[in-house]
């Protein structure tokens, strides 16, 4: 954690932003010596590739039990319901 007075980061603002977003330093600002405030980098969500997310939702449906009564329908029956036509059950 750096520290810099006001002067320095009233002049230098852009440059102590740059170090804060490009590095995730946390800087505190002093006036007389004291801290009155505190630069620090905004926390983000963590991204994920396409392929670590297409593995985790094959394993969650993987993990999901059957529905007996879908289970028991022909492929033909689910896409008539897909189509929204009467499956003739």
């Amino acid at each position: 954690m750096r520290t810099v007075g006001v002067l320095e980061a009233k002049t230098n603002l852009s440059a102590l932003l740059d170090d804060v977003e490009h590095r995730g330093e946390v800087i505190v600002i002093t006036r007389h010596g004291r801290p009155v405030a505190r630069l620090a980098p905004e926390p983000t969500a963590r991204r994920i590739k396409a392929t670590e997310l297409a593995e985790r939702t094959r394993a969650f449906r993987d993990r999901q039990a059957p529905d007996p009564d879908w289970a028991a329908l022909s492929w033909e029956q689910l896409k008539a319901i897909a189509r929204d036509e009467d499956p003739g059950r």
